[in-house]
């Protein structure tokens, strides 16, 4: 079997080394890694505001809200080793949650199989899952965390990302565990800081839900989410004495006044956009990736997994000021999904656009900034095609579950007239 030790201690090896081979100073200021809402220098900048009883929020430096405020001026008191080793800490627990997560959602996968058992093909058997064949899968999600450069990059270059995915995996751990408490509490957290993951309310209330009071089990979750979040920004209020946080916070998310390049989709549309269209776009764009949480409850009601996976590749494909230790997050839960991987279709062109992507995104930056050798259109292309490899891969493993789910009741061997029929998704 194989150990997640040995991932821990190579990833941490890793992020060691680089912290000591001084790539804290090229990777904090690469826009890939670093954006106006995860810059670590940002937040330096904004501690020191706060300690000579300045406020943070009155210009645009500092975009984190006051419980993040008070956390990382309690963290800048620390021996600079010290603070590294508690990002590297991070990173690690990060990728011990989601190993125990990961763990519980196959679980539950393999037991719904076999309650519906009786409902599937008899040739279905050879594609069912069993426990030990899926009993590494935890494991190779630990790997795929500390090992993914995205991941290692941005915690090298220090970003507060790291912070977030910490919470955020707790959330889908306690949505496996299926704490409505829990959960909703750690959901309450991570949409404090960056409001997107408040569509991960939808998953945990289908976790939670009790099939006998549907409606009462519902309204307590919401009414749990909205309990927390509520003593947050009361709390963010009592320890700032205004409501000027919230311009910065939240008014920056949804509003996108800092238009700095980054491997979002906003930043280039908005440099070109007119003024007067600029705020009907802003509200298009921020309602893009919530319309597709209901269709998606609906369709996955009964995978729960699935529809946590694909709301953060949502979450990081489409938010307005997005990093790759966003993208990082969700790709490590990929191995959950490893026996679709005979049903997908791009998985080598989509593979392919994040090598060539993920090399030409420095270069171009560098050909642009530079020497001045290429200009917007050069680096948006590539920001373009690592938006469209993500959106190829989410939909492939979501039509991959959907051929298994079909083989599943209708058997894996497909005649028609005798000959081999294949199924085409329209």
């Amino acid at each position: 079997m194989y150990s997640p030790w040995k991932s821990n201690i190579l990833g941490v090896v890793i992020r060691a080394w680089m912290f000591n081979s001084g790539f804290y100073e090229s990777l904090s200021d690469r826009v890939e890694i670093s954006t106006p809402l995860n810059s670590w220098k940002r937040v330096v900048e904004g501690v020191y505001l706060h300690q000579r009883s300045q406020s943070p929020y009155e210009g645009d430096v500092f975009h984190e809200t006051p419980t993040g405020l008070l956390f990382y001026t309690y963290l800048l008191k620390l021996n600079c080793n010290v603070l590294q080793a508690v990002f590297i800490l991070c990173d690690v627990i990060t990728a011990i949650v989601l190993t125990k997560a990961t763990r519980l959602f196959i679980q539950d996968i393999v037991k719904d199989q076999q309650n519906k058992l009786k409902t599937y093909h008899k040739d279905a058997k050879t594609i069912t899952l069993k426990k030990e064949e899926v009993a590494n899968v935890p494991q190779y999600v630990t790997a795929a965390y500390l090992l993914n450069p995205y991941i290692v990059c941005s915690c090298v270059a220090m970003t507060t990302t790291v912070f977030a995915n910490l919470i955020l995996s707790l959330t889908l751990f306690a949505m496996a565990k299926r704490s409505r408490l829990l959960s909703t509490c750690c959901l309450a957290l991570a949409s404090h800081q960056s409001f997107y993951p408040v569509m991960l309310l939808v998953p945990i209330a289908i976790a939670t839900a009790k099939e006998k009071q549907l409606l009462k089990s519902v309204f307590l979750t919401i009414t749990s989410y909205a309990l927390f979040t509520s003593l947050l920004i009361w709390f963010s209020y009592l320890s700032t004495g205004s409501w000027r946080f919230i311009e910065s916070t939240y008014g920056c998310i949804l509003k996108v006044p800092d238009l700095t390049p980054n491997i979002g989709l906003f930043w280039y549309f908005f440099t070109e956009m007119f003024d007067h269209f600029y705020l009907f776009f802003t509200y298009v764009f921020q309602l893009n990736p919530f319309i597709y949480v209901i269709p998606l409850a609906i369709r996955f009601d009964d995978n729960v997994p699935l529809l946590s996976f694909t709301l953060c590749a949502i979450m990081a494909i489409f938010k307005s000021y997005p990093s790759i230790g966003d993208v990082g997050f969700y790709l490590a839960l990929l191995p959950l999904w490893n026996h679709l991987v005979p049903f997908f279709r791009h998985s080598f062109i989509v593979g392919c656009i994040f090598l060539v992507t993920s090399v030409l995104s420095p270069i171009l930056w560098y050909l642009w900034i530079y020497t001045g050798s290429a200009n917007a259109n050069f680096f948006f292309a590539t920001t373009l095609a690592f938006a469209t490899a993500q959106i190829f891969l989410l939909t492939d493993v979501l039509f991959a579950q959907a051929k298994y789910d079909y083989h599943l009741k209708h058997g894996v061997d497909l005649k028609i007239n005798g000959k081999d029929g294949m199924l085409v998704l329209e």
